[in-house]
């Protein structure tokens, strides 16, 4: 029978197996709160994250410390999650307010500052590998590829699920494409309606898959690298956004309640 598959990242290090009995994972929120978004949006995506925390709770099971980190960019970033936070009954969203540009370079910098056991992903146990969940309207206003080039660089990053949001119709979908690494890890918001459909079923999907534990053999009885428990999650998570934006309900939103 095999023994369950646990991880730790060190920073810039290979990651190691060692048997823990809790574990601890983070969901990051990369959120754009430029001038763009002000009004209607930035009201629709603070209202469907009200929503959707209490769904967090308990996601992982007893075995698993269920955390989220929320980090605004607009005319430079902002935390406004001092640390990872507990994902618990008493959470409360604090709303975002929308102004200013768009310097999501200096966002992914700040992330990758704080992808480290130095920082946000310190844990007396061992962690799964992050969600990092972008979400913007627009077109960055900064150096965006000298930012990501360091948040590639991150192992925490290259093993953590990425997945990218475009609200409306003017956002650069090459850049998410190019923080995704995957064009199917990119999808669009065209209504109030798609975007809470969407938020939810990522935020709590992806929550789901990256708190799962891999076995450490697979079928064939090789065992699993770092890699492939990667792109096993990867997989999960591309078939849950595909199957969810092809859905013939969902298209339908597209009409209903949308932005100008």
């Amino acid at each position: 029978m095999s023994e369950a598959f646990n991880f730790e990242f060190e920073d810039y290090d290979p990651l190691e197996a060692k048997p823990v009995s809790k574990k601890s994972m983070v969901i990051f929120f990369v959120i754009d709160t430029s001038e763009s978004m002000k009004g209607k949006k930035i009201d629709d995506l603070n209202k469907v994250m009200r929503d959707i925390m209490p769904e967090l709770v308990g996601i992982g099971g007893s075995n698993t410390d269920m955390k989220y980190a929320v980090l605004s960019f607009s005319s430079g970033c902002k935390w406004e999650t001092s640390e990872p936070l507990i994902v618990d009954e008493d959470n409360e969203w604090k709303d975002l307010k929308a102004e200013g540009i768009t310097d999501m370079g200096m966002a992914f910098e700040e992330l990758t500052n704080m992808l480290s056991r130095k920082k946000f992903l310190k844990s007396p146990s061992l962690s799964y590998a992050p969600v990092i969940f972008l979400m913007t309207d627009g077109y960055p206003t900064d150096n965006y590829k000298k930012g990501l080039e360091k948040l590639k660089a991150n192992n925490w990053y290259k093993y953590g699920i990425k997945i990218a949001l475009g609200i409306g119709d003017y956002f650069n979908e090459s850049v998410l494409e190019e923080f995704t690494e995957n064009k199917e890890l990119v999808v669009k918001a065209s209504s109030s309606a798609q975007l809470a459909k969407l938020v939810r079923t990522i935020a709590v999907t992806s929550s789901q898959i990256g708190s799962k534990s891999m076995s450490i053999v697979k079928d064939d009885d090789t065992e699993f690298k770092d890699e492939d428990v990667e792109k096993t999650k990867e997989k999960e998570m591309i078939k849950t956004v595909q199957e969810t934006v092809n859905d013939d309900d969902f298209i339908n939103l597209e009409f209903e309640d949308g932005w100008d």
